[in-house]
């Protein structure tokens, strides 16, 4: 389940040092050390987690998970994917999953990256796609689908305690235990410890006697270990505890499957495409069947669709799902031609009538202003440059996108085959693989198949 995004959407306040080096308002802390940055970064949490040996022996298609608890600036993530690139084959992939209540601003973040000139070439895509970063569950992906960034905006124990997954390397970069105790508690440490397993390893730049009880208590084996530059010692450790299974079967996490990965989508609208560049991003051999000339002949092929969110008040979860999505396709089209097929011109929602108006008062009231705000009549003619009857809800980020160069970046995409003038009229079951026909045509097989066609899906 997603966390609400029930709270307003916080932003870090900073401060900037005569070095031009970056302090918390909130913590009255450094984000990083003022003479190694790169160094502690690179020793703390890269060398004390084992990254290199680890990045290096990954094989086609594995993947690591990295978690964090404070994102800060992102230094952590940006030399973790540095040193992935350097190490590892170049089908396994890298998921990073950090937790950040108090967000940078984007200008803030791009000042604070400039000190690393040698890290650019992933700090401009970070920087890139960093929009849209609202309460909860937030991913950003890169290098292809290579490296994923998955940003838990919100407090930490929270939305940790709402993830399902396994963490193999934790980096705990939290503000120091006097400074930010919230993120040094034996209940987040617990959690931590629900998503590790029996090969997990942590390291983090504090060596207080506090932190290292209450992890060992949590069944991490930690010790103490030199520092570098002015810190002298660190802390890093495995995960020796129990791993926590699923009480109900239907929570298992179902096995990984083995042997080809290969997948069958029927349609390349909006949502075959799609769906096909999500299986390519993950190693899968993906055939794209399309019974026109062209991708998007169908619905798909408007000339315009709207991006915006239809929200509740009340959090449920479809809404905290649509939040969620409504960022990662806000960052899909930052890869898209600004002003020709997308642009993020806003979108205006009028009230028109009593009860609309009601309704979106109270979604004003439950979500960040910069992710819907209410205008009165005479601020809602302002937006629009027209006469209007009505004030409504302005969505500050959204907009518009022509969906067939949607379509045609998802298709594009490396591991997918795309076969046009090919109307599948039949399934048929040969084995473990799936087969697609029309008459005594074989159009393609593979081990999975998925239908996206709509109402011409027939029973």
């Amino acid at each position: 389940m997603q966390p609400a995004p029930d709270a307003p959407n916080q932003q870090a306040h900073l401060e900037w040092d005569e070095q031009g080096q970056p302090l918390s308002s909130q913590f009255a802390d450094v984000y990083f050390s003022n003479e190694n940055a790169l160094a502690e970064t690179r020793y703390v949490f890269l060398a004390n987690n084992l990254l290199p040996e680890r990045f290096a022996v990954l094989t086609a298609d594995q993947q690591l998970v990295i978690g964090e608890t404070g994102f800060g600036t992102g230094l952590n993530f940006l030399c973790a994917w540095q040193l992935f690139e350097q190490h590892a084959v170049a089908s396994a992939r890298l998921h990073f999953v950090s937790v950040e209540k108090y967000p940078l601003n984007k200008a803030d973040l791009q000042r604070a990256l400039a000190l690393w000139p040698e890290l650019a070439p992933y700090a401009e895509p970070l920087l890139t796609q960093y929009v849209a970063l609202h309460p909860g569950f937030q991913r950003l992906v890169f290098a292809g689908g290579r490296v994923v960034l998955t940003l838990l905006i919100g407090d930490a124990l929270e939305l940790f305690g709402q993830l399902d997954g396994q963490i193999d390397a934790w980096f705990l970069d939290g503000f120091a235990p006097a400074k930010n105790p919230d993120m040094w508690t034996p209940e987040l440490f617990a959690e931590l410890a629900r998503l590790s397993h029996a090969s997990t390893t942590l390291g983090t730049f504090t060596s207080t006697g506090y932190v290292r009880r209450r992890l060992n208590d949590a069944g991490f084996k930690m010790k103490r270990v030199p520092g570098l530059g002015k810190k002298w010692e660190v802390l890093k450790g495995t995960f020796i505890g129990t791993q926590v299974t699923a009480e109900k079967p239907w929570f298992t996490r179902p096995p990984q499957p083995v042997g080809e990965r290969s997948a069958l989508v029927i349609g390349a609208g909006l949502s075959g495409c799609a769906t096909a560049a999500s299986l390519a991003a993950r190693g899968w051999q993906v055939t794209l069947l399309e019974r026109h000339g062209a991708i998007a002949q169908e619905a798909s092929g408007n000339p315009q669709g709207v991006l915006y969110l239809k929200l509740s008040a009340h959090h449920t979860s479809l809404s905290r799902l649509i939040v969620s999505g409504y960022g990662h396709s806000r960052r899909l089209l930052e890869q898209l031609q600004k002003g020709t097929d997308w642009d993020n011109c806003g979108v205006l929602q009028l009230a028109f009538d009593a009860k609309e108006a009601q309704r979106q008062t109270q979604l004003a009231a439950a979500f960040p202003t910069d992710l819907l705000t209410n205008l009165d009549r005479s601020a809602a003619e302002a937006k629009a440059g027209i006469p209007l009857p009505a004030g409504g809800l302005f969505y500050p980020e959204a907009g518009w996108v022509h969906p067939p160069a949607l379509c045609a970046l998802f298709s594009q995409q490396p591991n997918i085959q795309l076969q046009l003038h090919q109307e599948a009229l039949e399934l048929r079951r040969d084995g473990d693989s799936w087969q697609a026909w029309n008459g005594e045509q074989l159009l393609a097989s593979a081990r999975v198949v998925v239908l996206a066609s709509a109402a011409e899906i027939k029973g």
